[in-house]
C-alpha cells in the first residue's frame, strides 16, 4: 500500500503526482492561479473524439492532502465548487484526497452533477482510487518516484485484471505481471518467487546495472514457471554477462527446491538514463509483450537478436570449458612440478555432467556417453607417488594445503594389493606404500548449483596452487 504521508505536507508534491499521471494518460494539463487555500489548481482539457463532432472538455482539478491528519476531506476545506468552475470556463470538476471525502462532500459533488441547470460534472479520486491508476505498468514509475519507501515495501500487492488467471504483483520493489495457464489462485506462488528473487538479488553486477522482473508465468497443469527478465546496463557499457548466463545461473532447465521446472527468458537490455524516454519500468517494456506474459509463450527475437543469441551459447560453452579446465590445468602442471613426487593420475570434479542422469532410465549408455570417470561429481583427484626418501619431505608439503573445513581435502595413503589366484583372495606390497590419494572435495548438501560446484572448488585449488608455491619457496 502506497502511503501518502510520504508526499509533501504543503500539497505540493500531491498536485505534482496528479498531473504527472495526467500528461502520462494524454491529457494537456495547466496550472491556474492559486486557490483559497494557498494551493494551485489544475485545469485539465480532454480531447473527446465524436463522429460528428470533436470537441474539448475543460476540467478543473482540485488536489486536498490530509494524509498527515487522516482525516476526510470536509466541506469547509472545499471553495464554491459551481463559481470556481463558472471561472475558469470548466464544465467538469475532480477533487483529488488522499485520503477521502467526508459523506457530505460526496453528496455536494453527486447534487452538482445531477444539477441540469449547471452543466457542470464532478466526481473525486480518493486514495485507493490514486493507488490503483498507479498499479499498472505505464504509471508504476511515477508511483516509484513520489513514493520511494512504500512502493519497495516487502509485502505483497496484487491487483486483478479482468482475467480470473492473470495479476499484476508488486513486491520487493518489484511491478510484474503473474499469470496462471489455468487456475484462479495465487498465494501459493509466493515462496517459490520469494526464493527466486533472493536468487535474482545474489547476482553481482557493476554499479547501474540491474535486473528487473516482467512477467511470471506458471504452468499449472504441469508444475513449470517461466520467468520473463530484463538485464538493463548502460548503452556506454559492456553486460557484465550474457542473458543465457543469467538464466543458467537461475537455474534455468532445471526443477528447483519447490519440485517445479524453470525456465528463465532474459533479454540484455541497454539504456541511457538521460534520456526523456527512459525509466526502468517504462511500459515498452510490458506493453509489446502482453501476450507472451499471459500465455507463456517466450518473447520472440528478430533475426540480428536471435543471432546474437547463438552467437552467446557458443561463447558461453568456451567459458565454461575455460572455467572446468584452466585452474585444474594449473593445479596439475604444479603439481608435476614437485621433485619429491610423480603424479600417477589425476581427475577433474565433473559436476557439470551430472544432470545428464536425469531422462536416462537405463544409466549404462550414458556413463560410456559422458566418459565418467569413477563417481567425481564433487571431486577432484590426484593420485601421488612419492619418491624414494621423500616421505618426510612430502609431509612438510602437506603441512601448507588449506584445509578449510568447507571445501575440504583428504589424504589417503593407499595399500597396493594384486589378486592372487591360489586363495581367491588377495596379496598385499608392505613395502609399496608410498601411493597417496588427494582428494579435494566440496559436500554434495552444501551445493547449490553446478556453477557453485565449480567456482568454489576452483577457489579451492588456486589457494592450493599458493600453498606448493610456499613450500617450494621454503
Amino acid at each position: 500500500m502506497l502511503d501518502f504521508k510520504e508526499l509533501s505536507e504543503d500539497g505540493n508534491e500531491l498536485e505534482l503526482l496528479i498531473r504527472e499521471i495526467l500528461l502520462v494518460k494524454g491529457y494537456k494539463v495547466n496550472w491556474s492561479g492559486k486557490g483559497p487555500d494557498g494551493g494551485k489548481d489544475l485545469i485539465c482539457y480532454e480531447n473527446r473524439k465524436s463522429d460528428f463532432l470533436d470537441d474539448i472538455k475543460t476540467w478543473l482539478i482540485q488536489c486536498k492532502h490530509k494524509a498527515k491528519s487522516e482525516g476526510a476531506v470536509s466541506i469547509s476545506d472545499l471553495d464554491d465548487i459551481v463559481d470556481s468552475c463558472s471561472h475558469h470556463e470548466a464544465k467538469g470538476y475532480l477533487l483529488i484526497c488522499s485520503t477521502y471525502p467526508s459523506s457530505k462532500v460526496v453528496e455536494r459533488i453527486e447534487g452538482i452533477t445531477n444539477n441540469s441547470k449547471l452543466d457542470i460534472e464532478c466526481t473525486y479520486w480518493d486514495s485507493v482510487r490514486i493507488e490503483q491508476i498507479l498499479s499498472t505498468p505505464k504509471m508504476w514509475s511515477i508511483a516509484q518516484r513520489f513514493f520511494p519507501k512504500s512502493s519497495k515495501n516487502s509485502s505483497w500487492e496484487l491487483f486483478a485484471t479482468s482475467n480470473p488467471s492473470n495479476w499484476i504483483a508488486n513486491y520487493r520493489g518489484y511491478y510484474f505481471h503473474l499469470s496462471n495457464r489455468i487456475g484462479s489462485t495465487v498465494d501459493w506462488h509466493f515462496e517459490s518467487i520469494d526464493k527466486r528473487i533472493q536468487d535474482i538479488n545474489k547476482i553481482e553486477l557493476p554499479k547501474e546495472h540491474f535486473i528487473r522482473i516482467r512477467a511470471v508465468w506458471f504452468n499449472d497443469k504441469s508444475g513449470e514457471y517461466l520467468w520473463f527478465l530484463d538485464y538493463m546496463h548502460p548503452y556506454n557499457q559492456e553486460p557484465k554477462y550474457r542473458s543465457i548466463q543469467i538464466a543458467k545461473e537461475l537455474g534455468d532447465g532445471y526443477a528447483l527446491e519447490d519440485g517445479q521446472f524453470y525456465s528463465f527468458d532474459v533479454i540484455t537490455r541497454s539504456y541511457s538514463m538521460y534520456s526523456d524516454h527512459y525509466d526502468k519500468d517504462h511500459y515498452d517494456y510490458y506493453e509489446p509483450f502482453l501476450y507472451n506474459y499471459q500465455n507463456g509463450s517466450h518473447r520472440e527475437l528478430d533475426s540480428e537478436k536471435r543471432n546474437i543469441s547463438w552467437s552467446d551459447e557458443l561463447a558461453l560453452e568456451k567459458e565454461n570449458e575455460k572455467l572446468r579446465d584452466d585452474i585444474f590445468n594449473r593445479l596439475t602442471e604444479s603439481v608435476q612440478s614437485l621433485e619429491i613426487l610423480h603424479l600417477a593420475h589425476s581427475t577433474n570434479c565433473q559436476i557439470e555432467k551430472i544432470h545428464k542422469f536425469y531422462n536416462y532410465r537405463d544409466w549404462t549408455e550414458i556413463v560410456e556417453k559422458v566418459e565418467l570417470q569413477r563417481d567425481l561429481f564433487f571431486t577432484v583427484l590426484f593420485v601421488l607417488i612419492v619418491k624414494e626418501n621423500n616421505r618426510q619431505k612430502f609431509f612438510d608439503l602437506v603441512r601448507f594445503f588449506p584445509q578449510d573445513g568447507f571445501p575440504s581435502y583428504r589424504l589417503t595413503n593407499a595399500i597396493i594389493t594384486t589378486p592372487n589366484f591360489e586363495t581367491g583372495g588377495s596379496d598385499i606390497d608392505l613395502d609399496d606404500n608410498e601411493v597417496f590419494e588427494l582428494e579435494l572435495s566440496i559436500p554434495p548438501e552444501m551445493s547449490h548449483n553446478s556453477y557453485n560446484v565449480r567456482v568454489t572448488l576452483n577457489t579451492y585449488m588456486e589457494k592450493f596452487i599458493s600453498s606448493i608455491e610456499k613450500y617450494k619457496s621454503s
